[in-house]
């Protein structure tokens, strides 16, 4: 591990006396570790890229100030993997003012924005929404899901070890141990430098819509049809959706949403479909988990897109 790099990165992103995560996946990237020292030498694979106090969840980032934001590709338009020398040349030909970037050690390229200083909370989601629109024009596919307050990305010089799952998720063997590589490392960004990329690109930031308030819409054939075939999308990429989740089961009902969307359907008929199949809850082993709140913050946060 090359510390002097990692070092380097972390002084980028973190202020002396910042609290972060690091960890093997999502579940063990929750609990708090001051970034220096422990950052340096951590062999955790994923960390919070904004500060956090006491467990990485919303509120915690939001109270320890929002600084970064993260934007990630690694398939184009017609859903191909692209090639990690293009999505480098995507994202620094597209001028964005940069503070990182990480190989994720298998497909993606992970760009960190670090501002100077803290965005505030209702200006976060329209500033981010305004990089990505401008990104998207320079042909960089974001996912939308890069988009969470309480986000994480690859920590550069671990060693990254998937397993190998079988139909039934369960690990049966690991795949060929990755490096997540630092390709480069820059410096933070000011609100002028970015707002001056925004302008240059003829993006503005705009304001947030209100959100709309839920309305469950009567379902009809077409629409049972549209769910079916979005959820088999979904289901084709991320797997069947697991109750258990938090961070998954954000990013499974994001993309849900964003493939009614292509077939016109949207999250509020996908609510009504899902209380048809799999009516108002899912089993869990603690109980019942009501499945319609994280389509409707998805159906929410899709509508200000």
């Amino acid at each position: 591990m090359d510390l002097v790099n990692r070092k380097q990165f972390l002084e980028v992103l973190f202020d002396v006396d910042h609290i972060s995560t690091c960890g093997w996946n999502d579940a063990s990237a929750t609990k708090p570790k001051p970034v220096f020292p422990d950052l340096i030498s951590d062999h955790g694979v994923k960390f919070s890229i904004n500060p956090i106090i006491d467990n990485r969840d919303t509120q915690n980032v939001l109270e320890a100030g929002l600084y970064s934001m993260l934007f990630e590709m690694d398939k184009d338009h017609n859903k191909q993997i692209i090639p990690r020398d293009t999505q480098i040349d995507l994202f620094k030909s597209s001028g964005l003012p940069y503070s990182t970037m990480t190989w994720s050690g298998t497909k993606s390229v992970h760009v960190i924005v670090r501002m100077e200083e803290p965005i505030p909370k209702d200006l976060f989601p329209i500033l981010w929404e305004a990089i990505e629109r401008v990104l998207t024009k320079h042909g960089c596919h974001i996912d939308p899901a890069t988009k969470k307050i309480p986000q994480i990305s690859r920590m550069p010089e671990s060693i990254r070890k998937d397993p190998i799952l079988d139909d039934n998720k369960k690990t049966i063997g690991w795949k060929e141990p990755t490096k997540q590589d630092l390709i480069d490392v820059r410096k933070r960004i000011s609100r002028s430098e970015l707002g001056e990329w925004l302008k240059l690109n003829g993006e503005t930031v705009k304001k947030p819509k209100p959100p709309q308030p839920f309305v469950p819409i009567a379902s009809d054939k077409s629409n049972l049809d549209k769910w079916r075939i979005a959820r088999k999308w979904t289901e084709k990429k991320h797997g069947i959706y697991s109750s258990y989740w938090t961070t998954g089961g954000w990013v499974w009902f994001v993309n849900l949403g964003i493939n009614l969307r292509k077939l016109e359907c949207d999250l509020q008929q996908g609510i009504s479909m899902s209380q048809i199949e799999w009516g108002q809850t899912v089993e869990t082993g603690m109980g019942h988990r009501d499945i319609t709140e994280p389509i409707t913050k998805g159906w929410n946060w899709l509508n200000n897109k």
